[in-house]
């Protein structure tokens, strides 16, 4: 299975919020926020492992500012790392100001995508090419955070 790039599954969507997306006081709902980075998630962990993989895990997600009706949404992902069957991706959420242009960091969130085969069970992700310091980095963080994940819940 040959290795990939984390440019080579980057993910970049773009959504404008709409009444439907709001709730009463015009700011857009989180779990439409949520929907959207479990999308742009998948995208990227389909195109890392060229086939479907599901969400198993959201991790740090923080909402940091309101997003208005009107205002556009760029979310991004990013491969941190992957593992024998799982991916961490790393997900931004940026909002567009409708009137200013003005953007800002609105959310981020990590989330784990599993990758499944034919017969409905995990199987392998391909090696996550790190090119940069970043890469590392990332890759490293992520790791760490596995690691200590599976140290609390006792399993191997």
């Amino acid at each position: 299975m040959e290795a990939k790039r984390p440019s080579e599954s980057f993910t970049e969507m773009t959504e404008l919020v709409l009444p439907q997306h709001a709730n009463a006081i015009g700011t857009a709902f989180g779990g439409v926020i949520m929907s959207w980075i479990d999308i742009c998630s998948s995208i990227a962990a389909k195109r890392h492992c060229g086939r479907v993989s599901v969400t198993a895990r959201v991790d740090a997600l923080e909402f940091r500012a309101p997003i208005k009706i009107g205002d556009v949404v760029r979310l991004t992902a990013r491969l941190n790392a992957a593992f024998k069957t799982s991916m961490e991706i790393g997900v931004r959420v940026e909002r567009e100001h409708a009137e200013t242009g003005e953007r800002a960091l609105c959310a981020d969130a990590r989330t784990t995508f599993v990758n499944i085969g034919d017969d409905g069970k995990p199987c392998a992700v391909p090696p996550l090419l790190a090119d940069t310091e970043e890469d590392h980095r990332l890759a490293a963080a992520a790791a760490d955070r596995r690691k200590r994940r599976r140290a609390g819940s006792g399993s191997s």
